[in-house]
């Protein structure tokens, strides 16, 4: 285990950043916060010595300081987080603000969702600035026909983020969003609709990614096939419709729909394709890494730059990068890499269910999906692509349905089924649509591929619908935190068995298992009660 670590160099970071931020949580405490501090430096310095520092069996002080240095950084980081996050107004109190809108509209129920950024107040523009929250508003269209970078007058008032009991996972995904209040405004004014120029990059993607899904609207499909097609390939969900959601949900391909790094690999995938043709030497080499890794990030930015698209560009742009220079990249150290990067820019990430969900997913794949794939050998590459789907559906979902039992309380009976089509699907469906609305909007509607597209698109929402009508297609049951814990104790624990064979880890596993069971049974009827 000690030599599998030392492999791979940001395990150690990335665990003493976890750590750094779970005590900053949990066991808050200035005085041993500042304790590593002086421990750090301490070490660094009596490391430093003439009369020590040439000694190896005294290297282990530099890595001590280091240590306490990094988890002291990781805490104050997490401190400096928790600091963003809090309101300093009084509840009760209405306030006359100026906002800006910071992603597309929301179409709800009976309002519109808006995330915004406050920008200043008459009474004290420097207590809000920056500051994000959500606002609904009532059901308008011209509410709903806003960009992201349009600046609103509100006279509203806020509650801040955990005053209202939200459920805990949605509370985790407001904080990893950085949203500190919310709120309904029904008084408001649309102040100002700044010049493009003047946006932020975040803004600008937001906009061109809005530009791309409204060119969606010019297919001969249904607006629930619309939506769906904008939620596939840009991750544009303003519209979507719920029973296609649910029934998504239901057939266990949530993924699909949300721009992950599913979205992001298979857009890479094809870039590469395409420009395989080039030959292997040293210049074209660095032609094709350019060429793919602008394609890569440019889909990133008509993505919206979302979190999980963003992950998926920093883990393929170091891989990219590793065969670049003719190193050969370990997956492992690259997954621990991107982490790290993502916790240090922000730390609420590691409570938001789709970073886990992420990265867990992509763990699973790597560890399993080759022993898997070695239980059945196949030579004939098409062959072996369904065997290869197959065997990264059994693995990502062996990895998530703990959690998404926890967090989700769902889980799929026909996965195995709709993730094959869906993926094949989607393989052609993305980059076809990305390049079909790219070409719309620089030079008008192509009739090339839109047939095609059309047609993919109906194929996938009628495998969708037909196995999400499906009478039992999934169950529904959910597990507490600790069955969580221990269901993937059970599962690292027989993982281990079959690296190994030794017959302790084995009986663990089953021990865990066990102990699962009890966990549930008990939920079930001593708590439920006659």
């Amino acid at each position: 285990m000690i030599n599998e670590i030392r492999k791979r160099p940001f395990t150690r970071p990335l665990f003493l950043l976890l750590t750094g931020i779970l005590l900053q949580i949990y066991l808050p405490s200035s005085i041993f916060t500042w304790t590593l501090l002086i421990v750090g430096v301490g070490g660094l310095l009596v490391a430093m010595h003439p009369k020590i520092k040439p000694l190896y069996k005294y290297k282990w002080v530099w890595g001590a300081a280091f240590s306490s240095l990094l988890l002291f950084l990781a805490m104050q980081n997490m401190k400096f987080h928790e600091d963003r996050l809090r309101w300093n107004f009084p509840e009760e109190k209405r306030m006359q603000v100026w906002a800006q809108l910071e992603d597309s509209p929301v179409e709800k129920n009976k309002s519109i969702l808006c995330e915004m950024k406050l920008l200043s107040s008459p009474a004290d523009q420097k207590r809000i600035m920056d500051r994000r929250v959500q606002v609904y508003f009532p059901k308008d269209s011209l509410i709903f026909s806003l960009l992201p970078g349009e600046k609103l007058l509100l006279n509203m008032q806020f509650t801040p983020v955990g005053q209202r009991n939200e459920p805990q996972g949605y509370l985790h995904y407001l904080r990893s969003n950085g949203i500190v209040a919310t709120g309904y405004c029904a008084d408001y004014a649309i102040v100002d609709n700044p010049e493009v120029s003047s946006l932020s990059l975040k803004h600008k993607a937001l906009r061109f990614r809005q530009r791309l899904a409204d060119q969606i609207n010019q297919l001969s499909l249904p607006q629930t096939a619309k939506s769906t097609l904008a939620a596939l390939t840009f991750g544009h969900r303003a519209t979507l419709d719920k029973e296609i959601l649910k029934d998504f949900s239901t057939t266990g391909v949530m993924h699909i729909i949300s721009v992950s790094g599913f979205h992001v690999a298979i857009f890479c995938t094809f870039i590469s394709f395409m420009l395989s043709a080039f030959p292997n030497t040293v210049g074209f080499r660095l032609i094709r890494f350019l060429f793919t890794i602008t394609f890569l990030w440019g889909f990133v930015y008509v993505s919206g730059l979302s979190a999980p698209a963003v992950r998926a560009g920093l883990m393929l742009t170091f891989f990219l990068v590793g065969r670049l220079i003719s190193r050969r990249a370990d997956s492992y150290n690259i997954l621990a890499a991107s982490a790290f990067l993502m916790l240090v820019y922000n730390p609420w990430f590691l409570f938001d269910a789709g970073f886990q969900l992420s990265y867990i997913a992509v763990f699973f794949i790597l560890y399993l999906q080759p022993r898997l794939n070695s239980l059945l050998t196949i030579r004939n590459p098409l062959l072996a692509a369904p065997r290869d789907w197959t065997s990264v559906t059994l693995a990502a979902q062996a990895g998530t349905t703990p959690l998404c039992l926890y967090v989700f309380g769902k889980f799929s009976l026909v996965f195995l089924f709709t993730n094959l089509p869906l993926a094949a699907l989607s393989t052609l469906l993305i980059p076809l649509t990305v390049a079909w609305s790219l070409v719309s909007v620089g030079m008008g509607y192509p009739v090339w591929g839109q047939e095609i597209i059309e047609l993919l698109c109906r194929w996938m929402l009628w495998i969708v619908k037909s196995f999400g009508r499906i009478p039992g297609a999934s169950v529904s049951f959910s597990i507490g935190f600790w069955e969580m814990l221990v269901s993937y104790g059970s599962i690292g624990f027989f993982l281990y068995y079959l690296k190994r064979r030794t017959p302790y880890a084995l009986l663990v596993a089953l021990g865990c298992l066990l102990i699962v069971f009890v966990l549930m049974l008990k939920a079930r009827f001593v708590y439920a009660g006659p």
